[in-house]
């Protein structure tokens, strides 16, 4: 079973509950709720016949994808709303550096995901490959035979794909959100076996530059911001 610890990335809420992050949560729920609604109501796959030719060209479009850097804003589970920016290399490397007020810092080295606190001074581990984030950063994406994929939606704009762990060891599913003309990753969404669910959505993306190593490596005796 996927371990549940505080990586707010993942599945559970961020420590910021305040009024201001409520308010903003709102109307981002709005227009990012549009995603859920769709996800609801329509068929699960639009588009039948061509779903493991669909799924081959979001393989080829990810595998392509080397690194980004940009943007991210996150809606937590209680509509709480962060910001900051992410840095992504292939394969397995990630850094989540969250704005102020919100403490957190997570970054995969490639083998594990480390939150770090840097109010609390304390880091949480869990290995990647126990996480939903192993699936779009592993070095060959193949959504068809690592996941059970159960929707592969195609709207004007966008495709929506929802998947989950074939081997039944991880709990909840991951939709990921892309560009229907250049399949880029736009959004994802993680939700848990109980309602819950934390939507990531990405902009201002730089693709397939150097991204300095150091980036994704996190050392416990410095809370600074960018060590």
């Amino acid at each position: 079973m996927m371990k549940k610890l505080i990586l707010p990335i993942l599945l559970v809420t961020t420590a910021l509950g305040t009024a201001v992050g409520t308010a903003v949560a709102q109307s981002s729920k709005t227009a990012m709720g549009q995603i859920s609604a769709k996800t609801q109501y329509a068929a699960p796959f639009t588009d039948p016949a061509n779903v493991r030719a669909d799924l081959a060209r979001i393989d080829a479009s990810m595998n392509a994808t080397t690194t980004f850097q940009g943007d991210f804003t996150q809606v937590a589970p209680d509509g709480v709303v962060s910001n900051g920016r992410i840095w992504l290399q292939r394969p397995g490397k990630v850094r989540f550096e969250y704005n102020e007020p919100n403490p957190l810092l997570i970054v995969s080295d490639g083998v594990t995901l480390v939150q770090n606190d840097r109010q609390l001074e304390t880091f949480d581990r869990v290995p990647l490959s126990a996480t939903p984030l192993n699936y779009f950063l592993k070095e060959n994406i193949n959504l068809a035979e690592d996941t059970e994929v159960t929707a592969l939606q195609k709207y004007p704009g966008q495709w929506i794909v929802t998947a989950r762990d074939g081997s039944g060891e991880q709990e909840g599913t991951m939709t990921l959100v892309f560009d229907s003309e250049t399949l880029a990753l736009q959004t994802w969404i993680i939700a848990d076996d109980f309602g819950g669910a934390t939507r990531v959505q990405l902009s201002n993306l730089q693709y397939n530059g150097r991204i300095d190593p150091r980036k994704f490596v996190l050392r416990e005796d410095s809370n600074r911001r960018g060590r």
